[in-house]
């Protein structure tokens, strides 16, 4: 397996960069008040976003790579991926106290196990030569920064008494 150093910088950048509004966001659910309403409507969005992106490269790639014959399976599953994540906020927006369910809790839920299928896919398609090998390094990491922060707003918004 090639190391992230063999990644391009703009790769390196650029990802990175994008877990800083993972990290914000759990950070300001820790911190209450305005800055926590503010996260739990940005930061269940921002991972919608991240997660059709990431599907939609799968999408493309398939694309490119068998332009004449796309595999059904491949675009179906990153069109699942993609709805999964747009999925899981309004769930997260319709949670109301008293339900048998929480929704909110569930939306939390199924953006991390978005992350985890979609890192998953990608591991495969490294394997399959589909992506370049420092590829997974960088995929690793970075869908452990947002499965991290993912799962800590989950458990600040799980545990009201919780707080930075």
């Amino acid at each position: 397996m090639k190391r992230l150093s063999d990644a391009p910088m703009a790769a390196l950048v650029l990802g990175f960069g994008g877990l800083i509004p993972f990290v914000a966001g759990a950070i300001g659910l820790g911190i209450g008040g305005q800055a926590e309403l503010q996260a739990a409507n940005a930061l269940p969005v921002y991972a919608a976003v991240i997660l059709s992106f990431l599907a939609g490269g799968r999408w493309s790639a398939e694309l490119v790579i068998r332009a004449d014959a796309p595999r059904t399976g491949v675009l179906v599953l990153a069109i699942l991926i993609a709805l999964a994540g747009w999925i899981a906020v309004p769930l997260q927006v319709w949670s109301q106290p008293g339900l048998p369910l929480n929704l909110e809790l569930t939306g939390w839920g199924i953006l991390i196990f978005g992350f985890l299928i979609q890192y998953l896919w990608d591991r495969a398609a490294i394997r399959d030569a589909t992506f370049p090998q420092w590829y997974l390094p960088l995929r690793l990491l970075l869908t452990t920064g947002a499965v991290l922060s993912l799962s800590l707003a989950a458990f600040i918004r799980w545990s009201p008494t919780f707080s930075l």
